[in-house]
């Protein structure tokens, strides 16, 4: 049991007033009172000279009335959660109204807040929950709620050795990976489902909306896999069957510097699984393209902005592509560190390449171009490209 958050707004639980007069000037137990109902109440029950005399006997009509306002304050964690995934579990393939996929959205949110525990997170398998979110990821004509339902789905298995299993055994690594890959529709013409997402039907608002929601599926779908893949060996092999590393390597090339960014790291994390994942991660180009996304995510000069928002803008567009950078020099920094270059040789010729070499020459001269706060910002991304200079050159 747990106290209601804000998605339980979506259940509406009913309390009935008790008719004894002695408790006409109780409020009804309501979700949103109920708790400062039962602080008055009890305080007033309270006698400070109650030592001196009996306790006074509660009548049943009280007992009753102060059970409903507890029970109207708590939320069966299980029951509510099969309530959610009992509707994602219908038309999950159907092009839905603006009304009701707003509705689903805000369903998920809501599961994603309780799957957020380790404990419920283990029993949404158990009541059959991840299934509904597989089914959506595979086949719903709506790129928001495969966005969420791959969220949710990642915050289940995360650190939770068990709701990985289950989700493997939903087949989640198939809809995940091709979701990851863009192979969901990403560059499809504006279908009925996009023109049901907009509001009166434009078309081109349509198209834009929709572009940028395919870009949040292969986010989340990228959060997803990292989750499912942490310290789960048999996801690890799935992963590779899947040709999980070519379509890492091609959302490196993917214009948005956060799915650069966490590309990068997934890529890192899985390379120093063992020599077996950074054979095919090298193999696979990654030391080439962490080269590629490194010099081509190098600090724009917005200083003729004048516009506060537009140059807002391309302050955060600065701070994305810096994340970029470090996550690319980490991931080549570990990549030399931890390789072992008679098992993997084509990782020397990678590393001493002139991909890497060019991609530190552009990188240095923007370092020394920075003013000082911007280098201080930028402390950890350029004490990494001198440990890699160091590196390269022993």
């Amino acid at each position: 049991l747990g106290v209601k958050s804000r998605g339980a707004r979506a259940a509406t639980l009913s309390s009935s007033r008790t008719g004894h007069a002695a408790m006409a000037d109780r409020p009804t137990p309501q979700p949103d009172k109920n708790w400062n109902a039962i602080l008055k109440w009890s305080l007033a029950q309270t006698d400070e000279n109650a030592g001196a005399e009996p306790a006074r006997q509660i009548s049943e009509e009280e007992k009753k009335w102060f059970t409903e306002a507890v029970a109207s304050g708590v939320v069966d964690e299980i029951k509510r959660m099969k309530d959610i995934t009992a509707v994602l579990s219908t038309r999950a393939r159907e092009v839905i109204d603006a009304e009701e996929l707003d509705a689903r959205c805000e369903l998920l949110e809501e599961l994603i807040d309780r799957v957020g525990s380790i404990d419920n997170g283990g029993d949404l398998h158990t009541i059959g929950g991840l299934a509904p979110l597989v089914e959506t990821m595979k086949g719903s004509p709506h790129a928001r709620l495969r966005a969420a339902s791959a969220e949710a789905l990642g915050v289940t298995v995360q650190n939770h050795a068990k709701a990985q299993a289950d989700a493997l055994a939903c087949g989640a690594m198939a809809p995940l990976l091709a979701m990851a890959a863009g192979k969901d529709g990403g560059d499809a013409p504006c279908s009925d489902a996009d023109l049901a997402e907009t509001v009166g039907g434009d078309e081109e608002t349509a198209r834009a909306r929709t572009r940028a929601s395919f870009q949040l599926t292969r986010a989340k779908a990228l959060y997803a896999l990292s989750c499912l893949l942490r310290g789960c060996v048999a996801a690890q092999k799935a992963f590779a069957l899947g040709d999980g590393f070519a379509i890492l390597r091609a959302c490196l090339l993917v214009d948005s510097a956060k799915i650069r960014t966490k590309v990068l790291h997934l890529a890192r994390h899985l390379c120093q699984l063992d020599m077996i994942f950074m054979r095919a991660g090298v193999e696979s180009g990654y030391v080439l393209a962490a080269a590629a996304a490194l010099s081509g995510s190098l600090p724009r000069d917005f200083g003729a902005v004048a516009d506060v928002a537009l140059r807002e803008d391309a302050e955060r567009a600065n701070v994305e592509l810096a994340q970029v950078r470090e996550a690319a020099l980490r991931f080549i920094v570990d990549c030399a560190k931890k390789v072992d270059f008679e098992e993997v040789p084509k990782a020397v010729d990678h590393l001493r390449g002139t991909h890497v070499e060019n991609a530190l020459r552009s990188v240095r001269a923007a370092h020394e171009g920075m003013s000082a706060e911007d280098a201080s910002a930028c402390a950890d991304e350029i004490a990494l490209r001198v440990e890699l200079e160091r590196m390269l050159e022993g």
